[in-house]
């Protein structure tokens, strides 16, 4: 589990950058995310016929898979394509740290309430932090819009965690769900595509090709097939942890690929959303301490490795 959960950090700090080395190139970003997930989830179906398992969900688990699809594939990707645009790929991931901050509030319980609070004010003093260079400047309009677009992407994204829980505890494959979410949540970009991206603007070079690809296999099977096994064996909260690490990673390779500024702002912003999340969750035992999962480590990787063919 912990192995897996290792490259879960990995993979993820590495896909910003991933998605900025795209949208800088040029394609545009609701149909590079579009064409990435409807493409995965499709690899994913068919690696599931190929071996004859099981494809339908019922009724109900379908429908709560469609609204995961629409707020952690539409909504927050589409936020994160666009928000990408206009900045660095070490900030887009370090606003994602305020994900399990975010759970935890849906999440919100009422024991300790003095030590949440002080720890949701210390979050929000980190995220002001972290973005307070984003308002200034020439390019203050277009970037501080981004890290609001991209913050409104990381409320959908705590709600389709919280949501993807629910309908993996029932027993629907991890990996499945995934490739109905990314379906469902490709078709929701590829209209926003359609309705405000001119198909002329579209251009493929080597950088978008090796990026979609990336993103495609590695992030999208991989990745999110790792994740929603996580959410599925341990709980909605441990598994979004991946976004303490992850922004230190995406720092330090957005800074060695393209050069993008390493800000003590960051860092110190960083530390304090952390601090916070610590502090609301310090006394949530069952949710912060994962259990032991069921399904072997070996049998998750294989599936994984299998549906990534």
């Amino acid at each position: 589990m912990y192995i897996a959960y290792a490259m879960v950090c990995l993979i993820f700090g590495t896909t910003f950058l991933a998605i900025k080395v795209g949208v800088d190139a040029g394609i545009p970003p609701f149909f590079f995310g579009g064409t990435r997930f409807l493409v995965a989830g499709i690899l994913i179906i068919l690696s599931f016929l190929a071996t004859n398992k099981q494809i339908r969900l019922t009724n109900k688990n379908m429908k709560e898979t469609a609204m995961v699809g629409v707020l952690m594939t539409t909504v927050y990707f589409g936020a994160l394509y666009w928000g990408e645009q206009h900045i660095s790929s070490g900030l887009a991931a370090l606003l994602a740290a305020t994900t399990p901050l975010i759970v935890s509030i849906i999440q919100w319980q009422h024991k300790n309430s003095g030590l949440k609070i002080i720890g949701m004010c210390l979050g929000l003093l980190g995220v002001g932090v972290a973005v307070v260079t984003s308002f200034i400047g020439e390019r203050a309009t277009s970037s501080g819009l981004g890290v609001v677009v991209l913050l409104l992407g990381q409320i959908a994204f705590a709600f389709g965690t919280v949501r993807s829980r629910k309908t993996l505890s029932s027993g629907v494959d991890a990996h499945l769900f995934n490739a109905y979410q990314m379906i469902v949540g490709s078709v929701g970009l590829l209209v926003l595509s359609a309705l405000t991206e001119p198909i002329k603007t579209l251009t493929f070079d080597t950088n978008i090709l090796t990026s979609w690809i990336y993103l495609t296999i590695i992030g999208s099977i991989a990745g999110h097939g790792l994740y929603y096994w996580l959410v599925r064996t341990t709980n909605s909260f441990f598994p979004s942890t991946w976004t303490y690490i992850s922004p230190i990673i995406a720092q330090f390779v957005g800074y060695w690929w393209l050069r993008e500024e390493l800000s003590i702002y960051s860092f110190v912003g960083l530390s304090l959303v952390l601090l916070g999340v610590f502090w609301i969750n310090k006394d949530m035992r069952s949710e912060g301490k994962p259990p032991t999962p069921q399904p072997k480590l070996e049998k998750v990787i294989s599936e994984t490795t299998e549906a990534s063919r």
